[in-house]
């Protein structure tokens, strides 16, 4: 197979399971490393700061959001190809509605009902915004 960016043949076929869809990509390991390196760097993603990493402490809920919502969808965009503006930010929503019913689940099984409540409005707003039911 060839690398789906330079052209060149390579045996690296990768097959990636992505919310239920299955991909098969193939880059050459040069330009897989290019474009790791090149996609996001953590270091320079808002909300999470290298300190806060260091020294263990926890990030904000907007950081996690970063790392799990955010950061898969700009790997994905750089692996394969940017989406329309519109599906790109009902494919957000739909990882930070997720996101955040994992994250009200743990504030309910921790009894943080303040939390939860601040939860519950967040997936309420996103899905008022999208009409998702």
């Amino acid at each position: 197979m060839k690398c789906m960016k330079c052209g060149q043949e390579t045996s690296n076929v990768y097959k990636i399971n992505f919310d239920g869809v299955e991909k098969k990509i193939s880059y050459c390991k040069r330009c897989t490393v290019e474009i790791l390196k090149n996609s996001v760097p953590l270091r320079k993603t808002p909300g999470v700061l290298d300190e806060t990493l260091r020294k263990g402490k926890r990030i904000s809920l907007e950081g996690e959001m970063t790392v799990f919502v955010e950061i898969p969808i700009r790997v994905l965009e750089q692996m394969f190809e940017k989406w329309h503006s519109q599906e790109r930010e009902a494919l957000l929503n739909e990882r930070r509605i997720i996101f955040l019913e994992r994250k009200l689940r743990e504030a309910i099984k921790n009894e943080d009902y303040r939390r939860a409540s601040r939860l519950k409005q967040l997936i309420t707003q996103i899905k008022r915004k999208t009409d998702v039911k």
